[in-house]
Formats: structure tokens, C-alpha cells, sequence
């Protein structure tokens, strides 16, 4: 018989897939989230791609961990993870070909938790005929066919995650595709959350709510921060970012702040819910008062940042798609804007 966890995951399977493909897709799952070091996990998750769609190698490298929202990550070259392939060849990658890559080329390292072909971003003629492929893949790497995609999750970039083919051994099938899909927020989720539990900043950050609710789903226990900011209100009242990769806001007492959620404990018995001040950087509301912008322009302002589509932020602020436009246009003319992607640079980097 399913489990809950299975019956709610089966519920997103792609009718293309067997059954076969399901279990071990689960499986993996199952895997995902029962090892409690990154390096071991990108390993073990490595052997099971290997078993169930076939892979030569694979990379991983992380965001800047000074950086993880998703308009200010970048790469960071230390501490990533190989497997099946050289050192060489990455520190050579790393060093020079990365920008030549058609996953930064085209722009894909952007998106977030969507997965392509190296082929879908350039036809396989062109492909062949690249600097990138004949001075790299072929000689130095020994692949030719890339699976790639940029983790994330709850609004932190995790990293970039490539997984190669022999040229030999022919492109990735949709089938292939679909698997990999299926894992990777799983998969960005966990590393997510062993990075957070690394790093242990936003934990001893005493600006920062800390609730943490037991296995019985009953409090267990809040820091003073976390009482002052919740009060009464009822803990199911504070939004959940689940397995999505996009941010959650939460207000209370006319503050902003970022829910973040972590596992208690490597079993995912109970959770840890961490409340962060938003927005974090003070500057940004001293530079939204001087220019005028009203309190909802500024909470337009702040998805915007984050990199929320106008769809997206008009269903988080229940208005419609036209009102976030007419919003977005006083917001251009107040910070004397015409792009998205100015906005960031204009109230959050702007020297005072």
C-alpha cells in the first residue's frame, strides 16, 4: 500500500512514465532526503541517475553562498562536486570554457529548477562545431551531451547541477528529461537545507524568528524574536514555502518578513521555521521613502526584485494583472527606471 507521500508524488508523475520509472524515481527520492552531507548526497543521487536514465559524469557547483536569492546568485567555484570525470577538466571549465557553455551563453543558468538539453539550447550541428566542443568536450572532458539545470529552492539558488553523456552514447530522451525533472526540487531542497544548517548564520542571527515544531506537529520551541513577531496568532497562519524553489513572504505588525523552512531533524520528522526581516538590507526602505513609493509599490517592488513574474505577484497580492502593470509604471517613473532589471541596482546598491 502508498504511503501519503507516495500517493501526493505519484499525483505528479507524467503519464509516460512506467511504473518502474515511478519507483525508482521515488526511491531517489527516498535517498534524497536520508543523507545528511552534500558531498555524499551528490554522489549517491549520481549512482542512482546512472542505474535508472545512464550518465558518464556529472558536476555541481554551488551559488555563492554570499549571494543565494535568485537575482544576486552567481557560481562559486569552491566546493564543487565531481563525478566520474577530472579535476583537470573542470579546472579548465572553471576557468575558461564556462563561458562558453551554451547553459551561460543562452542565458539558461537564470532560470530556475528547469531542466535542458545542452542540444535544446543549440542544434547538434552547430554543437559540434564550437569552440566549446572541439576544444573542450570532446578532447578535455570526454563528453559531448549535457543535462543541466540551476537548483533552487524557497528563493535560494543552490547551485548548477550538469549531468554528461559520451558523445557515443546518444542525446537524453524526454524520458530522461522527465526523471530528472521529477528529482530536481527534491533535490535542490535538500542541498538547501544542508547549506543552511552548514552555514548556521541565519540561525544565530537573533534578529531572525526560530520556531521549531516537533514530530507531533505541536510547538516545540520559538526564541523571543519569533514571540515578539508572531504574538497570539495561530502558527498554521504563517505561510508554508514547501518544495517550491520561489520565495514566501510573510507580514505582521506592518513588517515584512521571508519564511524559510528546514527540516528538524534528517528523519523530516518536524521543522524548523525561520522568519528573516525583509526586507534585510534597511537601505532599500530608506531608498523606497526618498523616492516616493507608496506601501504597495513597495511590497510590487520587493517580488519584483525577487524575481516574480507580474502574474505571479498579482496572485500573491489577490490584484489583478493590470493593477501590478499601472503599479510598475509609477515605480519606473519614480526611480526613473524603464527595465526590471534596474530596479534591484536602483533601491538596493544605490550609495545613500
Amino acid at each position: 500500500m502508498l504511503s501519503f507521500f507516495e500517493k501526493i508524488f505519484l499525483e505528479f508523475i507524467p503519464v509516460s512514465l512506467s511504473s518502474k520509472d515511478f519507483q525508482a524515481v521515488l526511491d531517489t527520492v527516498n535517498l534524497i532526503y536520508s543523507v545528511d552531507d552534500r558531498s555524499a548526497l551528490f554522489r549517491a543521487v549520481c549512482e542512482k541517475l546512472q542505474k535508472i536514465i545512464g550518465l558518464y559524469s556529472a558536476i555541481f557547483i554551488p551559488a555563492d553562498p554570499a549571494g543565494t536569492e535568485a537575482e544576486t546568485a552567481r557560481p562559486y567555484f569552491n566546493g564543487y562536486e565531481i563525478f566520474d570525470n577530472s579535476e583537470g577538466a573542470m579546472l579548465i571549465y572553471l576557468d575558461y570554457y564556462s563561458t562558453l557553455d551554451p547553459f551561460v551563453t543562452g542565458g539558461w543558468w537564470q532560470t530556475r529548477n528547469r531542466v535542458a538539453r545542452n542540444t535544446d539550447l543549440v542544434p547538434v550541428s552547430i554543437l559540434r562545431e564550437s569552440e566549446f566542443a572541439r576544444d573542450f568536450l570532446l578532447p578535455y572532458a570526454g563528453i559531448f551531451y549535457c543535462l543541466g539545470t540551476v537548483l533552487a529552492s524557497q528563493g535560494d539558488t543552490v547551485g548548477i547541477l550538469g549531468l554528461h553523456r559520451l558523445k557515443s552514447e546518444g542525446d537524453w530522451s524526454d524520458r530522461d528529461k522527465e526523471v530528472f525533472s521529477l528529482l530536481v526540487p527534491h533535490l535542490a531542497r535538500a542541498m538547501r537545507n544542508l547549506d543552511i544548517m552548514e552555514r548556521n548564520s541565519i540561525l544565530t542571527d537573533q534578529r531572525n524568528g526560530i520556531i521549531v515544531i516537533g514530530k507531533d506537529g505541536k510547538l516545540f520551541y520559538m526564541n523571543e524574536t519569533a514571540k515578539q513577531i508572531v504574538g497570539k496568532m495561530p502558527l498554521d497562519k504563517i505561510p508554508d514555502p514547501g518544495i517550491g524553489y520561489g520565495p514566501v513572504f510573510f507580514k505582521r505588525k506592518r513588517k515584512g518578513y521571508r519564511v524559510r523552512t528546514v527540516p528538524a531533524d534528517t528523519r523530516q520528522k518536524g521543522k524548523m521555521i525561520l522568519l528573516e526581516r525583509y526586507p534585510a538590507n534597511p537601505q532599500m526602505s530608506v531608498r523606497s521613502t526618498r523616492l516616493g513609493l507608496s506601501t504597495r509599490e513597495e511590497e510590487v517592488a520587493a517580488l519584483v526584485i525577487q524575481g516574480y513574474t507580474n502574474r505571479e505577484i498579482a496572485e500573491k497580492l489577490c490584484i489583478s494583472g493590470w493593477t501590478v502593470k499601472d503599479h510598475l509604471s509609477e515605480i519606473f517613473e519614480k526611480c526613473k527606471i524603464n527595465r526590471r532589471s534596474q530596479l534591484a541596482s536602483t533601491l538596493l546598491q544605490v550609495r545613500q
